[in-house]
Parts: C-alpha cells; structure tokens; sequence
C-alpha cells in the first residue's frame, strides 16, 4: 500500500465530473489520477504545462478546472516557489506521474497591449514584452476553482469537549486542540501510545486515573483489537493524513499486537492473538475510551 507522504505545499485533487479541486497537505498516490496542481498562496498551477503556441491559442488552453493563462504577479509567485513546486514535480514523475518541471524559458501571461504580450522567463523572473505571434513560449495554467469540502479521514474522530467525546466523521480544524483518539469498533482508541511500555497494573491504573462521571477509560479488550488488525492499513492510511494536518499519532505498526489488554486472568492477559503474556512483561500501552451515556455525534 502506498501510503500518503505529507507535502510542503497544498496539493489539488480535481472532481472528475466537476473540475472542482480540493486542496491536501499531503500527496496520496492511491488517487494520484486525480491530482491536477500544485498550490502556492491559494494559486493552483496545474502540474503539466502547455508548449508550442502562440499567445492567441494560449489562451485557449482549459479543462474541467476552468485553467487560465496566469497573470504576472501569479507567475511571479511560481517564480518564488519554483524549487518547492519541481521537487513535487520530481516526486510524482518517481512515481510514474505525468509531471513536468518548469522549463528554462518563457511562460505566457495572460496581461498584454497591443500587439504584444507579458512573458516571465522561469530562468531568472524577468519579465518582458513579446509579439503575441511568437509560438516557441510555454502556457502553464492556473485555476481558481477551489471547493471547501469537509475533510475526512474515512473514521469517525472523537473530540474531547465539555468532559465528553463527541464524535465528528469530519476534521475539524478550530478544534485540532480537542481531537482525542478515532473509533474503529464500538469505542474510541487514542491516536497515541503511551510513550513507554508499562505493566499491565499501570496501565489499568492510568485508565482509572483518567475515568470520570461521563467517560470511561480502559485497557481495550482483546476482541476491541479485531477491526484494527482487519483492516490496519486503512486505519493507518487515515493517521497519516492527521499527520499531514500537525496531528501527532502513533501508527499501528506492531505487527503481533502484543499491546495491554483488560483480557486477564490471574496473573496474566490475553493478547488479541491469543499470546498469554504475565502481566509483570512490560508492553505498548494504547488506551481505549467510552462515553458512559453512549455516543454524541457532531
């Protein structure tokens, strides 16, 4: 599976029957089809371009995205980003995307007077005026079509708010401050572990440290395990796509699930592979949460 790679710049995903794009930070080659831009201070440059014409039948160029010509303060601004915009470029063509560079020559503007036009050179940022009946410049257009889609990392998340969890299948970026763990199952799981193996008593005892009236806290039973075991790429999948957005989480990369269970008898617990470990062996803590008065959905 290949998994999404955070980007240092928002990257456009366009709606095949609409054009309408939808900005990411992150890169995710499972739908790379979709992938038309690059954006740069909210201006998307598709990350192809257009050669061989004159300023005329430049300005025909356009798709579902409604691209244009840029203006000359736009390329000015992919001037800046260039070494940004080309390592992306180098990144998808990598990964056997139709991607281009931008080319040690002239880019059309769509600015002009007279008989002439408004070209950049993408060697040095110089602009300068040439016939429009030029052919041997290059067209990379820009698009303004921009849609604010909820965003979803395909789980319902849990926000801690008021001393509740209330879940939201959308990420709320006001309130990345609250967001506490994603369900998968019946309850929620932390997006993090705790930063170091501890006892099976220790962790029992942080779970109820941390219960309260409306909460419950715990060690996961060993059958909460089995959604993520089933279908742990996906679940992985969307704890990068929070990583991209500045939300610390903990993959779920132990391959044996050898993590705290309240599966227990006697002296030890059961893991969800049915590995009976002594509950004095030190292992991966993820705790695992409830509201007492069931489900509150935002």
């Amino acid at each position: 599976m290949s998994w999404p790679v955070k980007a240092p710049f928002m990257i456009a995903y366009r709606d095949a029957l609409t054009g309408s794009i939808d900005l990411q930070p992150y890169v995710d080659l499972q739908w790379k089809i979709k992938i038309w831009g690059i954006a740069f201070n909210g201006i998307v440059f598709k990350i192809n371009h257009e050669a061989g014409a004159d300023w005329w039948h430049a300005g025909l160029y356009t798709d579902k995205s409604q691209g244009t010509m840029p203006t000359t303060h736009e390329l000015d601004v992919a001037y800046s980003y260039k070494e940004g915009f080309d390592e992306i470029i180098n990144f998808l063509r990598e990964h056997g995307m139709n991607a281009e560079r931008w080319q040690s020559g002239w880019y059309w503007s769509k600015e002009e007077q007279g008989d002439n036009a408004v070209v950049m050179d993408m060697t040095c940022g110089q602009t300068e005026m040439i016939p429009k009946r030029i052919k041997n410049g290059y067209t990379r257009l820009v698009s303004h079509k921009i849609v604010q889609k909820p965003i979803s990392v395909n789980y319902p998340l849990a926000y801690l708010h008021n001393g509740q969890l209330e879940t939201s299948y959308d990420l709320i970026i006001p309130r990345l401050n609250e967001l506490w763990g994603i369900q998968i199952g019946k309850g929620y799981f932390r997006l993090t572990e705790e930063p170091q193996k501890m006892l099976w008593a220790d962790g029992m005892a942080l779970a109820e440290k941390l219960c309260t009236d409306k909460i419950k806290y715990s060690l996961p039973r060993k059958e909460a395990f089995e959604n993520v075991v089933k279908y742990r790429d996906a679940v992985n999948d969307a704890l990068i796509k929070l990583e991209a957005y500045g939300i610390h989480t903990d993959l779920w990369l132990d391959k044996g699930f050898g993590y705290l269970t309240s599966s227990e008898s006697g002296d030890y617990f059961a893991t969800y592979l049915h590995e009976i470990i002594p509950k004095t062996r030190p292992c991966t803590c993820r705790l695992y949460a409830k509201n007492r008065g069931g489900m509150i959905v935002i």
